[in-house]
């Protein structure tokens, strides 16, 4: 296989498209300066940095940008983060010329040494004359403009040349006038009403706006100054471009790990902004649900694939969002693959033709596809640590030991996907963590005895976990949510890793299983606990207890009951030399019984349902058979029980019959 995994799809080529018709002043119909703030939802690996730093890098963006980490950040105040934004959307752009922000940085002047009111009595009017001096007198205003240049550079963490380098620090006579004339101009003007009440002179208004600074009224500072950073963009666009500059495409700020304080603090003050961030397009990326909206109401905030967002579906979306300009846009949409799937669809050709591989890779495309649920560093990893297998064995290779494999750096395939769910949250939550990767749910039944085992802190950080990490699916059906899952390919890798000799934090697969099954029991949950006990190896209880609900008349709801018993994981996948043999073991482990519903049955499900059980698809003619033999215990529910006895059928052909 090829090095060099690539995203399924192009998603770089989406997101560059969306951000580009976003960004297009000229489209009819529209209001240029009402633009979303779209946020790129993915869990940890999903890529979502790599778009950013993609859409950052791509040609023909006649329009300032700017790109930020949150996670690089110190902790900054909403107008500091858009003092490191003005440093970079002022640089020169080819065919645009030079944004300037002459009312945000006369404000952030005013505010860098704040003035105390109380220092001396005539300190307010001696602030306000000096302002004035230096904004009248052209030969001291050019060296004042210098000093504080430099000053604000400093707070934008760059040195005097690298803000000198991107036109911020003015040296040549014609510049320094302009920018002079603007701060005079345009900016004083614009304080006498900025602050959100009439005031008669811009300088007055400075000044009380220092005082506040001082006073220690920072969210109406950083507020005030926010507005500035936006008024100013907003007249950058509005006139005086001139006939050599085109400005029909908004700025463009891109911000990764918007969740973060810093960030999220600048990009909420941003979007309550009451006329809209002007003509500026904020594309950000985060690995938790942002905004906070979106985690308390799920329902209302599934995210659009990057495939099919648009302008239209965040317009149509918004007023039962209470309007808000947030727009959450999926990366890896978690992509669930039926365990009958086969080895030829559409999926997994196209993204065997893309990175150039031939059909006999199919299956094991199609193996990472469905163990991975699509994300994207799952496939990568997935995909490399087959390659370095069949190098190291020269040849086939068991993929049932794929999580014992170690990665580049040497950790096991299984540690090395937990470590990426766990990223920044505290180690101590690696117990709970284990613990919600084997529960079937995440509700409030689900995680209240996960709650119980823990302190009020990591109790804390684990509600926090379910609902603002995307590692975390919630999915939502015909309008309702389903209760919260952890992702499928952290499922299974944390299930592997229980299963490893020490476990996980002192918590082992079977005290695992058996506390949940304990709280399910506790709480009436039948089905849950039966899943919990099949992972245990109780496979003839199971069976008995299932043979117990089989309804030979209306099967139906049987048939969903089975197949979510014996999704329960395996706690050795590799047990046996195949899976054929190990379903030998299994069904042969318990003694015969009269029930409707089979150890073989149950052993030979739950083998076909765990990716890592049966990667290729020896069970599917077993629970053929199988269910063609517990059709025989139906009356009316027959035909219905063989129908679902072919789908095996047809998935032995997929896999078998080339």
């Amino acid at each position: 296989m090829p090095r060099g995994w690539q995203l399924p799809g192009d998603p770089a080529s989406a997101l560059i498209e969306l951000a580009t018709d976003l960004a297009n002043r000229d489209r009819p119909g529209r209001d240029p300066d009402d633009l979303p703030i779209v946020v790129l939802w993915g869990a940890r690996g999903s890529a979502s940095s790599e778009l950013l730093t993609h859409l950052h890098r791509a040609a023909d963006w006649r329009a300032p940008r700017a790109h930020l980490d949150g996670e690089l950040l110190p902790d900054l105040r909403p107008h500091e983060v858009a003092n490191r934004l003005a440093f970079q959307l002022g640089q020169h752009v080819a065919l645009f010329g030079r944004a300037r922000f002459p009312r945000f940085f006369l404000g952030v002047l005013a505010v860098r040494n704040p003035l105390d009111p109380e220092s001396a009595p005539d300190a307010t009017a001696a602030r306000r004359e000096l302002l004035r001096r230096y904004l009248r007198n052209r030969r001291e205003g050019r060296e004042w403009l210098r000093r504080s240049a430099s000053a604000i550079a400093s707070l934008a963490g760059l040195t005097a040349e690298r803000a000198d380098a991107v036109g911020m620090l003015v040296d040549g006579v014609m510049e320094a006038g302009r920018t002079l004339a603007l701060l005079r101009g345009a900016g004083l003007r614009w304080y006498e009403q900025g602050l959100g009440h009439p005031v008669s002179d811009g300088a007055d208004a400075l000044v009380e706006l220092s005082v506040r600074e001082f006073q220690g009224a920072h969210e109406f500072v950083d507020e005030v100054l926010c507005r500035a950073f936006v008024a100013d963009l907003r007249s950058e666009f509005a006139g005086g471009a001139g006939p050599v500059y085109e400005r029909h495409r908004s700025a463009l700020v891109l911000f990764d790990n918007v969740a973060t304080g810093p960030a999220a603090r600048f990009i909420r003050m941003l979007a309550d902004q009451r006329d809209g961030s002007g003509p500026l397009l904020v594309v950000a990326a985060s690995h938790r649900r942002f905004p906070d909206e979106a985690a308390k109401h799920p329902a209302l905030w599934q995210p659009d694939d990057l495939t099919g967002a648009s302008w239209e579906r965040w317009s149509r979306q918004r007023p039962a969002r209470e309007g808000s300009r947030f727009y959450p846009v999926w990366v890896d949409p978690v992509d669930d693959v039926e365990a009958t799937a086969g080895p030829r669809e559409p999926q997994v050709r196209a993204y065997a033709d893309r990175h150039g591989l031939l059909p006999a890779e199919y299956p094991v495309v199609a193996f990472a596809r469905r163990l991975t649920a699509a994300h994207p560093a799952g496939m990568d990893l997935v995909l490399r640590a087959v390659e370095s297998a069949r190098e190291a064995a020269d040849g086939t290779v068991d993929l049932r030991r794929l999580f014992s494999w170690p990665d580049a750096t040497g950790t096991p395939l299984d540690e090395a996907v937990l470590d990426l769910v766990l990223g920044p949250w505290t180690e101590d939550l690696r117990r709970p963590l284990a613990l919600m990767g084997v529960a079937v749910d995440l509700s409030d039944a689900g995680i209240a005895p996960i709650l119980a085992a823990e302190n009020q802190r990591i109790g804390r950080l684990i509600t926090e976990f379910r609902e603002r990490d995307l590692w975390v699916t919630h999915r939502v059906a015909d309008g309702r949510a389903d209760p919260p899952r952890l992702h499928p390919f952290a499922r299974r890798a944390i299930a592997h890793r229980l299963a490893r000799r020490g476990g996980v934090a002192g918590l082992d697969w079977t005290s695992a299983h058996t506390l949940l099954r304990d709280a399910a029991a506790e709480r009436g949950n039948e089905v849950t606990r039966l899943y919990h006990e099949l992972a245990l190896g109780r496979i003839d209880a199971v069976a008995a207890a299932l043979s117990e609900v089989f309804d030979p008349e209306d099967p139906r709801e049987f048939y969903d009951v089975l197949l979510r018993v014996t999704a329960a994981p395996l706690a050795r996948p590799d047990r046996a030399v195949d899976a054929t043999s190990h379903h030998t073991e299994l069904a042969s482990s318990v003694p015969e019984r009269d029930g409707a519903v089979s150890s073989a049955l149950v052993a030979a499900l739950q083998l076909h349902s765990d990716p890592l059980g049966d990667p290729a698809h020896d069970m599917c003619g077993v629970v053929t058979a199988e269910l063609g033999d517990l059709s025989r215990s139906a009356r009316t529910g027959r035909a219905y029980l063989l129908e679902k006895s072919g789908d095996f059928a047809a998935c032995w052909d997929r896999w078998h019959r080339r």
